[in-house]
């Protein structure tokens, strides 16, 4: 037997697990009793893993990650033995790879920040090394005449022209907005970091920094290219407490897209460039996209043992959603593939979430009942 062949047989694989939260640790506010052992599991066979999720609340890595503990921990029906590592080295939100990706970039770029609660994602911002982060209320608070119903609002008055308190004869207030030190200072990107409150204000922020980086001066710059606009999750849909599915950061970015492109019609632009212009300008961040897998994998191998070149990486993923977590590992599987690289993707699908049993699994390697299972699978699969 030759060298190199002797190397590959005894070359050790990588193994190491990202988990999905929602419908894997928890179900509604429902949290499962299993979790905690099911980590302490992977712990004592030396097996690395994260937590990737596209949700965050605009929180905090480390925010998140403690509450996260203290709930699977507070429902473990043993909670002894050594913990497993939960905290925000293996915790990632859905704009969690900006920091390395966007961080450097727009560090000292003036970008407008779009989700809530203010305070929250304002903080993250600044953790990421975002020092000219405009959050979208601010700004319209600032340029007041942005939101033409925030005042009427504020005023408990109605915002029509025979009810408002602006007086005088036209041309006696200035048009749009009052002049500010920073508004020749262009926007470089617009960030959708979580969920907006007030989806109106900030559809219409993005829209406006979109036609043109400085807003305040001018309404449509065509001699530059639209900014990018980088939304930290693709889900239309999510399961709140609600009976039924709610509205989530994808169909925002669908009403967005449909305004842009009402925006630029109205401002004579031709037809034919709205696609390019929308392609240019929006970037989708979150599971199942490959930027945020690919940041995923540069996770897990931070977190494993340094193995040889030629040895094989085996990754899993357990989740609950076959269009999001199975769809990521279906799409990572060809781009590796494609690459001509040693690494081997398997979703593990549970039935605790999402996915129903008799539902389509989208090629899951395998479908569980829950997270111990699930698990118990990995273990025996990868040989432990």
């Amino acid at each position: 037997m030759s060298a190199a062949a002797k190397k590959q047989k005894t070359a050790k694989p990588r193994v190491a697990v990202a988990f999905d939260i929602d419908g894997v640790f928890k179900y509604g506010r429902e949290w499962s009793p299993d979790g905690y052992a099911a980590l302490q599991k992977l712990h004592n066979a030396g097996i690395p893993h994260v937590f990737v999720t596209n949700g965050g609340g605009g929180l905090l890595e480390s925010v998140y990650a403690e509450g996260f503990a203290s709930k699977v921990k507070g429902a473990a029906s043993d909670p002894s033995g050594e913990e497993p590592l939960m905290s925000e080295e293996n915790m990632i939100l859905s704009y969690s790879p900006w920091k390395r990706a966007l961080g450097p970039q727009l560090a000292n770029r003036r970008v407008l920040l779009v989700g809530d609660p203010r305070e929250k994602v304002l903080q993250v911002a600044e953790s990421y090394g975002l020092k000219k982060a405009v959050h979208y209320q601010d700004y319209a608070r600032l340029h007041h005449t942005v939101n033409p119903f925030r005042a009427a609002k504020e005023d408990g008055a109605s915002h029509t022209a025979v009810a408002n308190k602006a007086e005088g004869p036209i041309g006696s207030h200035s048009v749009g907005t009052a002049h500010f030190a920073d508004d020749d200072d262009p926007f470089a990107a617009v960030l959708v970091m979580c969920d907006p409150y007030e989806w109106f204000e900030a559809l219409q922020c993005i829209v406006d920094v979109l036609c043109s980086p400085t807003p305040a001066n001018s309404e449509y710059d065509a001699s530059v290219p639209p900014v990018p606009v980088h939304f930290s999750n693709p889900d239309v849909l999510w399961k709140a407490q609600h009976p039924y599915p709610r509205f989530g950061q994808g169909a925002f970015k669908i009403a967005l897209r449909a305004l842009y492109k009402t925006r630029l019609r109205s401002l004579r632009v031709p037809e034919e460039m709205h696609d390019d212009l929308l392609a240019t300008s929006f970037r989708q961040w979150g599971k199942p996209t490959d930027a945020t897998f690919r940041f995923l994998e540069e996770r897990l191998r931070e977190y494993s043992a340094p193995i040889d070149d030629d040895s094989v990486e085996n990754f899993y993923m357990v989740g609950d959603n076959p269009a999001s977590d199975i769809e990521g590992v279906r799409r990572a599987n060809i781009y590796h593939k494609a690459q001509g690289n040693a690494v081997k993707w398997s979703g593990v699908l549970v039935q605790t979430g999402v996915y129903k049993d008799g539902d389509e699994t989208n090629g899951a390697t395998t479908t569980v009942h829950g997270v111990a299972e699930a698990v118990d699978w990995i273990l025996k699969h990868a040989g432990f």
